[in-house]
């Protein structure tokens, strides 16, 4: 059994390099031990339970293998959602699943005893057989929220949309041409037009900002101010920062992107307490920012981020991330919990009706997403919240 009196702990065992018979002898004890250890309490386990071991798992079992590896992966004792964010991980360090007889074989398995939860792997190739163990102790996971996602339908249209806001009984829908106003049945009842000399940028992204009767709509290098009653919209091509409460900027033309004053480009951003941040940086790799706006460390990939920081109470934050499912192009939604400058994923997963296309917080503890289901033709919005249970 393996020991577990700390409540966290990562090992990893190298078995050395031995040839012919005594390197499939080797390779046959280092996953029967591990094995053993894994499944020695199987029968007690949930397999959901080892979502929060597996960024360490993965980031153990990238570095036991070479950058660019392909492998082929045969997990047990862990769920689809625990599988694909194993895969995920493995992705953003440039560790590729993939299922060939030529890739490398990793073996793995979770399970769990009655003092802690494991995660073990063995990498089955020639010159060894590298071993990666991750385990928790049980009682880190006692008494921690049951978080899941809420997904509220708000509007469908064919047209591309941006953004979508409420604006007291009614709404607010901005898409790359006009501001348009809905009304409770979800009728559309006006429309102003975006007057701008600008060109956009491929995939133009926008957002609104609602003030009592008053509005603004931000897109790249153009700001609009209107009014939803009576419903007025004056535009003026002008960049200016965008209230998404990390400094920055404004997104410039032809750009899609930010920058704080102090350089750190970033697409999305998410409070995380303290006055940190988590935000979606370049080339669609999570980062921490301390209260000064610094990096301080990186975290999973992903095109898309949202915090909410007191949906469970107590000293928790979670954010709520996006990635592809592997089947399909749809994606789906991920939370975790913000534990320093890592991310814990929860047991918590939505899938959404197709590609995420933007994810902005709105007041009220809840964010507005627009997704585009391209098999269907549409766009959809939809507010996100979370809800807890003990």
């Amino acid at each position: 059994m393996l020991g577990a009196e700390t409540s966290r702990r990562v090992k990893v065992l190298s078995f050395a390099a031995v040839g012919g018979r005594g390197r499939e002898w080797w390779t046959r004890f280092a996953w029967s031990a591990l094995a053993l250890a894994v499944l020695a309490g199987r029968a007690a386990a949930q397999p959901a339970a080892f979502l929060d071991l597996v960024p360490d798992f993965a980031s153990q079992l990238a570095d036991a293998l070479s950058p660019g590896a392909s492998i082929r992966l045969s997990l047990t004792g862990a769920d689809a959602r625990t599988r694909e964010e194993l895969a995920r991980l493995l992705a953003a360090r440039r560790i590729r699943v993939v299922d060939s007889s030529d890739a490398i074989g990793v073996r793995a398995a979770c399970g769990s005893n009655l003092r802690e939860r494991i995660c073990a792997a063995v990498v089955l190739r020639d010159g060894g057989a590298p071993a990666v163990v991750t385990s928790r102790a049980r009682a880190a996971a006692v008494h921690e929220s049951v978080v899941a996602i809420d997904l509220q339908p708000l509007f469908t249209q064919r047209a591309p949309m941006l953004d979508v806001a409420d604006a007291g009984a009614q709404r607010l829908v901005l898409t790359p041409d006009a501001v348009s106003l809905v009304d409770q049945s979800g009728r559309i009842v006006g429309s102003q037009p975006i007057r701008t000399s600008r060109v956009w940028p491929r995939d133009v992204r926008g957002m609104l900002h609602v003030t009592g009767a008053a509005f603004e709509a931000f897109l790249p290098g153009v700001t609009c101010r209107g009014t939803a009653a009576p419903f007025t919209l004056r535009c003026t091509d002008e960049r200016e920062p965008w209230p998404i409460g990390l400094d920055n900027g404004g997104v410039a033309p032809s750009r899609n992107g930010f920058a704080t004053p102090e350089g750190v480009t970033f697409y999305e951003a998410a409070a995380i307490g303290g006055g940190r941040w988590l935000v979606v940086g370049d080339q669609g790799v999570l980062a921490f920012l301390d209260a000064r706006r610094r990096v301080t460390a990186r975290a999973s990939a992903s095109d898309h981020v949202a915090g909410f920081s007191d949906s469970c109470g107590g000293d928790a934050t979670y954010v709520v991330t996006a990635g592809r499912s592997s089947e399909s192009r749809a994606e789906q939604l991920h939370v975790s919990r913000v534990v320093d400058d890592q991310l814990v994923p929860a047991p918590s997963m939505m899938p959404l009706p197709g590609e995420l296309t933007s994810l902005w917080m709105a007041p009220g503890a809840h964010a507005t997403a627009i997704v585009h289901d391209a098999d269907a033709g549409r766009y959809e919005a939809f507010h996100i919240s979370l809800s807890c249970a003990r």
